[in-house]
């Protein structure tokens, strides 16, 4: 029964991944490098079950103490994954407890000098709290790369005002290429304009799967009163974003940005 079960759990994965992969292909195309993982996923769960279903011993014939091990490692794994996607969830909505002096809006991609669906949705969150709340000032943060005709600072900045917010309350952040830059650069641009890191409330706009990971790397960055306000996100994307993003999760706790 035990055998039988694992076939149907590995070929319904295999299935599982594998038409997520080409729903990816066929949604975002072959650029998005980080698709291939789950076609890798996905005939990793196949050759499992096919080895489960035509061969009688399975994988019996390996030493039961390593067996033990694998099925130890893989649980461990499985309840990590778990516990940290968990976080991830929790902060992406959880809502800001009072009025933000400053929102630092991150960037993402921008096509030509249109936003990415992902930015608009970030733009658009941060307009309505703007709009919510008229003293809160933006400082959009993102630069410009090779593929994109202007910085996504200036998108968003331009889609900020497009939304009905004053120009002046917008400030721009537009050298930045990671997280890490985003909240480093933007610290020293609300500095300049009065800002202060240990007294200012600053809230951090960005996608609802980044949000933990923005705070904790913010927070690392020396501002002291920081929390998040998340964006929606793609539909399509949310299983890589959340999959991707517990990996930078863990990247990020190992290199010190968090």
């Amino acid at each position: 029964m035990r055998k039988k079960g694992l076939q149907v759990t590995g070929y319904v994965l295999a299935v599982t991944c594998l038409g997520y992969f080409t729903i990816l292909m066929a949604t975002i195309g072959p650029a998005f490098h980080f698709s291939y993982v789950w076609l890798v996923m996905g005939l990793f769960f196949l050759g499992i079950s096919l080895v489960l279903t035509f061969s009688k011993r399975g994988f019996q014939w390996m030493p039961k103490p390593l067996l033990a091990i694998m099925e130890l490692v893989v649980l461990i794994g499985c309840l990590f994954f778990v516990v940290v996607e968990s976080l991830i969830v929790y902060q992406s909505v959880k809502l800001p407890k009072s009025e933000a002096d400053y929102l630092i809006v991150l960037g993402a991609k921008v096509n030509g000098t249109k936003p990415s669906l992902i930015l608009e949705y970030r733009i658009a969150k941060a307009a309505e709290y703007m709009k919510a709340y008229p003293m809160t000032k933006a400082i959009v943060s993102g630069g410009q790369g090779h593929d994109e005709g202007i910085s996504e600072a200036e998108a968003m900045c331009n889609g900020l005002v497009a939304a009905g917010i004053a120009r002046d309350r917008v400030l721009l952040e537009d050298e930045s290429t990671s997280t890490k830059e985003n909240l480093d650069f933007s610290k020293k641009i609300m500095m300049e304009d009065g800002g202060d890191c240990e007294y200012s409330h600053i809230i951090v706009v960005t996608t609802d799967f980044h949000v933990l990971r923005a705070v904790g790397i913010a927070r690392k960055a020396g501002y002291q009163n920081v929390e998040g306000l998340a964006a929606k996100s793609v539909w399509y994307l949310v299983p890589t974003n959340y999959v991707r993003e517990f990996l930078a999760v863990m990247k990020d706790k190992i290199i010190g940005n968090m």
